[in-house]
């Protein structure tokens, strides 16, 4: 969806995007460890305009931040 600009469900090209907060303070945090304490993480947010699937994705400047913290270990 980010790269194709298609939706991976429906296969439409209505494609929408916009950058949320990643939680933090009274909700819950999406990206411990990947922002500092007094600001919140950012999400880029995807949304098909056509029939309402959407992914998340973690943009590169906080994703750069999560491979070098503590909170996130790597999947195998």
């Amino acid at each position: 969806m980010k790269r194709t600009k298609r939706c991976s469900e429906c296969g439409g090209n209505e494609i929408y995007k916009t950058e949320i907060s990643a939680g933090g303070g009274y909700a819950p945090d999406m990206l411990p460890g990947a922002h500092a304490w007094w600001s919140s993480g950012k999400l880029e947010t995807y949304v098909c305009g056509t029939c309402g699937y959407y992914k998340f994705f973690v943009p590169e400047a906080f994703l750069a931040k999560l491979r070098q913290g503590e909170k996130f270990s790597r999947h195998s």
